[in-house]
């Protein structure tokens, strides 16, 4: 580098450290210069004319070169908005050099001794000035490996805007140093741990991010440092506790804080506050006020604030301080009451609206805006990128195939030809998979075929062959589907996968009678949904149903799945606010490249559901009892779920239990209790615990055996003795749809506003909250804690743990009650049960409920036949006699050829046999609400 840029960097630290905090000692007037230790691990200066730094995800977009500046070299960073809409981060990390051995070598001091300030600085300018930047998004930052944000820090440099920065804002085009002096995050403090923690790695990034549409964002650096400034001090006095912690203000995703300055010996340093026991920001000395984003609308957190000093001495914490977030605001809600055709006009504008905040890009925003004539240019190349990949799940190869029907007439050749090799790169033919994805394979080869009749797949099959082969594949799934039940029902993602192939064939398919079969099954899934749909909400328990997103579906924020589809036709007692991950305010794992629902949504959608099943799902006086069965598991297998749902006008309980059960499938919802609310996420549920998923993800129903009566449900639980937990959970809502939640005679108790339910577990339990902003592990250290295994909402959660255990749930609606008062003393008064077998080798447990039935369960194998262990007044539950639907409006025999769907005195008759479908009117039969 230059003598004059050599200058610059040693006059401006030089300045640094003589403006250091009060009390830390100032460098002497002989010491040499501060050594920049980043020197030693990478080409600082770009003297070499190479970057040392990497781009994380191509696909972001992002692009780097060497540049001449006053002829010097520097490296441009660039993101343009060509590519997905997240930030470019390039970033170098290494394992082993000077920066990690000297802060190790700080950490390895004895306890007490002093700690050590480092500086990061750099030269930048703004060298495109993109006109949508996401200022964010655009930042330094340094990160540290094996951290635990106690003895180590995660991000010694936090990610600060550098946007309002001179250097950012200048517009006269040189380099101008960025450090402390600009950024006060930018003075980091080291302090000796004794060895118990040392880093294993050191990253130090940059991210450059510009808007949907926007043009091109780009900065230029160079002579990147990081410098050890100032003596050590020997100070072991913590500062004072920060005082009068106060709400600035909330909003539904941000809360502001205020407090009292501290006081310290030597001079405070930083403030980090704390959001429910976790550092959630850290702040300069001179700062006593902090704005904490990304929370979640309609929760309770609880705040504090410590101060620290240069030393690392922290004070005591702050009084917390609970704020409770605003609600949640929609950024476009539906229609409301809306029409069928506004809703789903709705939804197809929501699906080319999506945003790509991170991750995978999506399919369906871009070929919703291209079969819309919308941003042409640009969709198309980020299409023909994505026929450029592979994919491992089959269902994307489906969306990419509607992705061509809908808009292939606008691809040129050579789009064409790499839509050609990414179909030829597969092989179509029967899976060991799951339903859905068995079901994406066996469409897409079929429409290989018809549309792509040349193209030979990896079995080297072709054209009418590869069509007869996977038609047959599909018809018997569908003849499986429609005589033993879809296995993946009600599952949010995997039940609409499944519907997306079936459509596709409707739609696209030239073979009559496969388009019919298809057809006579989609109407059979659509009369499921309007018989479980109560005014926006399924109510059913869920096969197949993982994680939180799996669970959360109601009128605030549901995923694009198919509820969506259900909404659009039957409607809902209150306004749609958000669908899909763009509206999703939860700060999880963002998946858009799951969301395929709105394809369906496209005006060009040929099918349409049946007229019956549409008035049915649009009834707002359901009241019944019903009883159904599904007789193949997601591989295919024939095994037996049982599956009861109770139900009144504004709320319904559901639950299933398994028997000749094959495989291991653990993922389903086997309590599900659902209500209508004004708040987010009406929903309880229970779960067990399963090796290291997160907590209300998973279920085991070989080990929880569960029987319901009407509005009560009761379950046992035996550890299977080969995991590594062995807790049973219940999730109750923290988000404000229970009004009221007390403790009686062993109960929880919570008023929902439209109805009433109570929860008792055998064995005891203790109380855990956690939010989406919590990592996964907080309550379950055992959990994963990817991103996608965090909650969507936050819940309290009872978790009891005993190798055997039991529970009670009881529902009333709130007309059978004066107040929570009239059915606490019911509850206490009424209700009775012998536990004293439940820690037998098979537990057991003897309920007298409020109905005053006497519910006996005793735990059974879910491998085995129904027995005589489910007994309600000493009679035993006859599972065998659950037909595949006997409901108010339908009914089908197990393995039945034929399915009845009744209502207002129309019948339609389904034949499986002859696939005919017949309508009949009675005029003088009564519809009915249920039994």
């Amino acid at each position: 580098m230059m003598m004059n840029i050599l200058t610059r960097t040693v006059a401006c630290l030089c300045a640094a450290v003589l403006l250091a905090a009060a009390g830390t000692a100032a460098r002497a007037a002989d010491d040499p210069p501060p050594v920049n230790l980043l020197a030693a691990d990478m080409d600082t200066g770009l003297d070499g004319g190479t970057s040392p730094l990497t781009l994380l995800n191509p696909a972001s977009g992002g692009s780097q070169q060497i540049v001449s500046v006053g002829g010097d070299n520097a490296l441009e960073l660039r993101d343009a908005s060509q590519g997905s809409n997240l930030s470019s981060y390039f970033y170098r990390r290494w394992s082993t050099g000077t920066l990690k051995d000297r802060i190790n070598e700080i950490y390895r001091q004895p306890v007490g001794s002093p700690a050590r300030q480092f500086v990061l600085r750099y030269d930048l300018r703004r060298s495109a000035a993109g006109d949508k930047p996401v200022a964010k998004d655009i930042y330094a930052q340094i990160q540290f490996g094996n951290f635990d944000n106690n003895l180590v820090p995660r991000f010694p440099v936090p990610a600060v805007s550098i946007t309002t920065t001179s250097a950012y804002t200048d517009t006269s085009g040189a380099l101008s140093s960025v450090d402390d002096t600009d950024i006060e995050q930018y003075r980091f403090t080291i302090v000796p741990n004794g060895g118990q923690r040392l880093i294993s790695t050191v990253e130090l990034g940059f991210s450059v991010r510009v808007d949907t549409g926007g043009t091109d964002e780009a900065i230029t650096v160079d002579d990147m440092g990081v410098y050890e400034v100032g003596g050590g001090v020997t100070d072991t006095e913590p500062p004072t506790a920060p005082g009068g912690l106060t709400r600035a203000g909330a909003s539904a995703d941000t809360v502001s804080l205020g407090w009292t300055a501290s006081t310290d010996n030597l001079g405070v340093t930083g403030y980090d506050v704390f959001r429910d026991g976790y550092q959630a920001a850290s702040v300069g000395g001179g700062t006593t006020s902090a704005a904490i984003g990304g929370l979640m609308p309609a929760t309770r957190y609880t705040f504090t604030v410590r101060a620290r000093d240069a030393s690392g001495n922290v004070s005591p914490m702050s009084a917390p301080l609970d704020i409770t977030t605003g609600p949640y605001v929609p950024e476009k809600p539906a229609p409301y009451p809306g029409t069928r055709q506004t809703r789903t006009q709705w939804l197809w504008d929501k699906t080319k609206a999506m945003k790509e905040e991170s991750g995978a890009v999506n399919v369906a925003a871009y070929t919703a805006q291209l079969a819309d004539h919308e941003n042409v240019a640009t969709n198309l190349a980020r299409l023909d990128a994505q026929f450029q990949s592979y994919d491992y799940e089959q269902y994307k190869t489906m969306a990419k195939m509607y992705a061509y029907l809908m808009t292939g007439d606008q691809f040129d050749a050579a789009m064409l030809g790499h839509v050609r090799n990414y179909f030829a790169s597969y092989a179509y033919q029967k899976l060991p998979q799951t339903e859905n994805l068995r079901m994406s394979n066996y469409a897409t080869g079929y429409l290989v075929g018809q549309y792509f009749p040349d193209l030979v797949d990896l079995n080297g099959n072709a054209g009418d062959r590869l069509k007869a082969i996977n038609k047959a594949n599909v018809l018997e799934m569908v003849n499986a589907g429609v005589r033993r039940g879809w296995a993946e029902y009600q599952s949010p993602e995997y039940t609409f996968m499944t519907y997306f192939c079936l459509n596709a064939l409707y739609q696209w398919a030239d073979d009559d009678g496969l388009r019919r079969q298809v057809k006579m099954a989609m109407d059979v899934m659509w009369f499921e949904w309007a018989n479980d749909w109560i005014d926006g909400y399924m109510i059913s328990s869920e096969s197949r149903a993982k994680g939180d997103l799996a669970a959360v579906n109601d009128p605030t924020w549901r995923p694009a799945d198919h509820s969506t589809l259900a909404w659009t036709y039957f409607g809902a007692h209150r306004v749609q606010q958000g669908v899909g991950e763009s509206d999703n305010p939860a700060p999880s794992a963002y998946r858009p490249n799951l969301e395929y629902a709105g394809l369906v949504a496209w005006p060009g959608t040929t099918y349409t559901p049946p007229e019956l099943a549409v008035r049915i799902g649009r009834k707002t006086d359901k009241a019944y009892t019903s009883h159904k069965a599904t007789l193949q598991n997601s591989s295919g297998r024939a095994m037996d779920i049982y599956r009861t749902t109770y139900v009144r006008p504004t709320w319904g309980l559901g639950t299933e239990v398994q028997y000749r059960r094959v495989d291991n499938w653990i993922e389903d919802l086997p309590v599900v209790l659902r209500w209508h609310s004004d708040a987010a996420n009406p929903l309880f549920r229970l779960s067990t615990d399963q090796r290291n998923a997160p907590i209300g993800a998973y279920d085991q129903p070989a080990d929880h055996r569960i029987m319901q009566d009407g509005p009560t449900a009761v379950g046992v639980y035996r550890s299977s003795g080969g995991q590594t937990s062995n807790y049973v959970n219940a999730l109750f809502p923290a988000n404000g749809s229970i009004r009221e939640r007390r403790e009686a005679g062993g109960w929880t108790i919570a008023d929902t506003g439209t109805m009433y339910f109570a929860y008792r577990t055998v064995k005891p339990g203790t109380w855990y909250h956690q939010t989406p902003n919590d990592p996964a592990n907080k309550v379950k250290t055992t959990a994963q804690t990817h991103p996608t295994a965090s909650l969507s909402y936050s819940y309290d959660i009872l978790r009891s743990q005993a190798d055997r255990n039991g529970w009670v749930l009881e529902t009333a609606d709130r007309s059978q009650y004066a107040d929570l008062d009239a059915f606490t003393n019911a509850l206490v008064s009424k209700t009775s049960w012998d536990v004293s077998r439940i820690d037998d080798t098979s537990p057991r447990i003897v309920y007298h409920s409020l109905k005053r039935d006497d519910l006996d369960l005793t735990f059974d194998s879910a491998a085995g036949a129904p027995g005589a262990a489910h007994l309600v007044n000493g009679t035993p539950i006859d599972y065998d006699a659950y037909p595949l639907f006997g409901t108010p409006w339908l009914h089908q025999d197990k393995l039945g050829a034929r399915f009845r769907a009744s209502a207002g005195g129309t019948s339609v008759v389904y034949d499986f046999d002859r696939w005919t479908v017949k309508t009949t009117h009675d005029r003088h039969r009564k519809d009915h609400r249920g039994h």
